[in-house]
């Protein structure tokens, strides 16, 4: 009797096993965005963690099952999360668009203002400047101007009047303030570690760490502070999602030793 259920249940694994490689299809895409297509995206099935990644002609190759997600990833558009239905199966092809990403500035506070634009304005300080009383001729066209600082260069350095990073009053041997460029620098890489476990997080899905990778919800963090010395979060940056997932894979072998 224990035989043939054992039996019974080794077919029915069997059964369904193969019944899911057969509904496993290679479906071709296209990722576009503005009737333009888009090269060197990233397009990962969240349900296997196989992936690929657009060619020039922004087309692209993978294997997917119906209720299978992609997350389409670029750093230069919005990330995108697509559910496959029958139709695609059916059909064989996808066609994907993309929206070009904003980047958003850091909020700017303005202290002593109210919000109201007409009470703001009147509390404007009066311009104590003199009025010019010059009076041009058109006979002021035919005089020569004598030269500026700057005629004796070929070309003005415009980024010393633009770029917030050039120490003031330099002229054209301005020179850029290494010190406020290094902190913002720093303050740039800070601001991207610390968004980085939730941005993976949402990428990938709790499912991903939980289930394929067998850690703890609670300690996926703590994994990810571990896996840091593979240069992750510079990978993840620069939109490599397969090393990161590869990188996340292989060492959630050895965190799982180390921790049990």
């Amino acid at each position: 009797m224990k035989l043939r259920i054992t039996n019974l249940f080794l077919l029915t694994f069997i059964t369904i096993n193969c019944s899911s490689q057969e509904t496993a299809t290679v479906i071709t895409g296209k990722i576009v965005s503005s009737n333009k297509r888009i090269s060197n995206v990233h397009i990962i099935n969240l349900q296997t963690m196989h992936g690929t990644i657009s060619n020039d002609n922004g087309e692209f190759e993978i294997r997917v099952s119906v209720n299978d997600t992609l997350l389409i990833s670029s750093i230069e558009y919005e990330k995108r999360k697509i559910n496959i239905h029958k139709f695609h199966v059916k059909f064989k092809s996808i066609e994907i668009q993309l929206i070009s990403a904003i980047n958003i500035l850091d909020e700017v506070f303005l202290h002593g203002l109210s919000g109201n634009l007409n009470s703001d304005l009147n509390k404007t300080p009066l311009d104590t400047l003199p009025k010019h009383n010059f009076a041009f001729k058109l006979s002021d066209l035919d005089k020569k101007l004598p030269g500026d600082e700057y005629g004796y260069f070929e070309k003005v350095n415009a980024e010393s009047f633009t770029n917030p990073l050039y120490i003031r009053g330099g002229g054209q041997g301005s020179k850029i303030d290494r010190r406020l460029e290094a902190f913002r620098k720093l303050k740039a890489e800070l601001k991207t570690k610390k968004d980085f476990p939730s941005k993976i997080k949402s990428d990938l899905g709790i499912d991903f760490f939980t289930k394929k990778l067998n850690i703890p919800e609670e300690k996926i963090n703590h994994f990810l502070g571990y896996c840091e010395y593979r240069n992750i979060v510079e990978q993840y940056t620069k939109n490599n999602l397969l090393e990161v997932i590869k990188i996340l894979q292989e060492e959630s072998k050895t965190y799982n030793e180390i921790k049990n």
